[in-house]
């Protein structure tokens, strides 16, 4: 990781020309020595530099991001924010820690060494058999540059997760584990009984109730803020199936749109739903002869959506101005419970629509309590470890530096 760090920082350096030998190795001696620098102590443990440059390299990857592109597209103030942020995760972090070290739940037993590094070697080989697969089942690559092809791939893909150092990775392995398990002794401090849920409840109804009636909108602020116990009183679950018009000229119809040719839009949109109407006939015969809805939807549905939770189980949410595709919001709203509609056009293609349940008005405490109490519980135990984490700032004398980063 600290490689990948001095990749980064030689990007930036890469208009001072080295002009000698002597010139190229002071540079590397100063990026080693800025690398080094201490910018937190926990307990006696040095944060250094280079490590927040490694944490704040990993974050950007998880986008998919280096530190390049994330300049380019949000600037020097967010990447100094994330810096910080990745300096905070890092002394949070080394401070449980400590206080694993404190309770004894560190296991650097030899036993334990040899089981850390049984894991990570197997880890290791099914990484290498992956890599082994994909390129063999790669026809791009001629058969003569496959083993090339995977002792390049095996090469990068150790480097990238630290497989090159197996005992350093041992160390962290049994280090992360030590933090995981004092942060749940933490986690498991704090509790949210059924009754505080029920108390949480009862004023979210009569908070959420008279504005919901007042505003079907405000359902979806609730929603997205907090946990809405109250939806607007149309509202209906809908699960539908999707047969779709090809995406390219799902692209083609929306240009023509965004460029005021709606009657263009119009005839590529029919021409494209009559390539699909006999299947679309098809399935909703299927539906209204009382096939399984669910099993159609698996089997002929093109929308992701309804294949992932809690879409998959519940449908979607459907009330006035819920945000939806006019067609199906207007289609959506004029079905009975347990009703599927005819074909639904809309620029997508067909969609078959069912109302599995009306759902308007205030939501049943039991349908929303486990919600309520998995929220609620994780907002407490969030609350309770930031506490945690300031008793172990004291406890500990953390001194943090960030000027330096």
């Amino acid at each position: 990781m600290m490689n990948k760090w001095k990749k980064v920082l030689g990007v930036a350096l890469a208009g001072v020309m080295c002009v000698s030998l002597a010139s190229c190795s002071m540079v590397q001696v100063n990026q080693d020595r800025d690398a080094a620098q201490v910018v937190a102590e926990v307990n006696g443990a040095q944060v250094t530099k280079g490590q927040v440059a490694e944490a704040t390299e990993a974050m950007l990857s998880m986008y998919g991001m280096t530190v390049a592109t994330f300049t380019q597209q949000y600037g020097e103030d967010q990447l100094a924010s994330m810096r910080s942020s990745a300096l905070q995760s890092l002394v949070q972090s080394e401070m449980l820690y400590q206080k694993a070290i404190e309770d004894g739940l560190v296991d650097e037993s030899d036993e334990n060494k040899a089981a850390v590094k049984a894991e990570i070697e197997t880890s290791l080989q099914s990484l290498k058999d992956s890599i082994k697969a994909n390129v063999e089942a790669d026809e791009t690559i001629a058969e003569a540059d496959r083993q090339a092809a995977i002792d390049k791939q095996t090469e990068q893909f150790i480097t990238m997760y630290g497989y090159d150092d197996i005992d350093q990775r041992v160390a962290d392995k049994i280090k992360n584990d030590a933090i995981a398990k004092v942060k749940e002794n933490i986690d498991a401090e704090v509790t949210f009984t059924e009754d505080e849920a029920r108390t949480f409840y009862d004023e979210q109804v009569a908070e959420q109730q008279p504005k919901v009636e007042e505003d079907p909108a405000n359902y979806a602020t609730y929603n997205s803020s907090s946990i809405a116990v109250v939806n607007p009183a149309d509202a209906r679950y809908i699960k539908h199936i999707l047969l779709q018009i090809p995406e390219d000229v799902q692209t083609e119809i929306k240009e023509l749109r965004t460029n005021g040719d709606d009657a263009g839009a119009d005839v590529k949109r029919d021409e494209a739903l009559a390539a699909i109407k006999a299947k679309a006939d098809e399935v909703l015969a299927r539906a209204n002869a009382g096939e399984d809805f669910d099993a159609l939807v698996t089997e002929f549905g093109e929308d992701g959506g309804m294949k992932s939770e809690p879409a998959k189980t519940e449908g979607y949410l459907v009330y006035k101005d819920s945000g939806m595709v006019a067609e199906f919001e207007e289609a959506a709203l004029g079905l009975a419970e347990n009703a599927i509609s005819g074909l639904v056009a809309t620029d997508y293609g067909y969609h078959i629509l069912k109302n599995v349940k009306d759902a308007g008005g205030v939501i049943p405490f039991d349908t929303i309590k486990d919600k309520i109490m998995e929220k609620k519980l994780t907002e407490a135990q969030t609350t309770h470890l930031n506490g945690v984490y300031d008793e172990l700032s004291e406890q500990y004398n953390v001194k943090t530096y960030a000027d330096k980063i």
